[in-house]
């Protein structure tokens, strides 16, 4: 077997609701049938509002244009170009968009199997 880059244009990506927002998926565990990590870019327009979620394992996000109010752990943090950030495992949060457009790279793994197993069951 020979072993090669997987290659994936973000202009080629259908886009999914998720909440408010668009979401381009560039890579998934599930719909590959192997892997470990989730890669997306998400798009918000201004008051585009995530509903409170947590991800059994961490998430990591790099805000590439716009603005964006992160609540988690009972504080605020704003987020602009340029910033990053981690998310534990647990962690509830919300994302709202205070800009006109927000645009995030966000990977994360709630889909393979060291967070669901082999019955595609969440493990405790």
């Amino acid at each position: 077997m020979t072993l090669r880059p997987e290659i994936t244009e973000v202009a080629s990506v259908e886009p999914v609701q998720l909440y408010d927002f668009t979401q381009k998926v560039l890579f998934s565990p599930a719909q590959r049938g192997e892997g470990f990590i989730k890669l997306s870019v998400t798009t918000g327009k201004k008051g585009a509002k995530s509903t409170a979620h947590s991800h059994p394992r961490d998430e990591v996000t790099l805000t590439l244009k716009g603005e964006a109010i992160l609540r988690a752990g009972g504080e605020k943090y704003h987020m602009t170009e340029g910033t990053a950030v981690r998310l534990p495992p647990g962690l509830d949060h919300t994302v709202e968009v205070i800009s006109d457009e927000w645009v995030v790279v966000a990977a994360y793994c709630d889909e393979c199997t060291l967070c669901r197993g082999p019955e595609g069951f969440l493990k405790p």
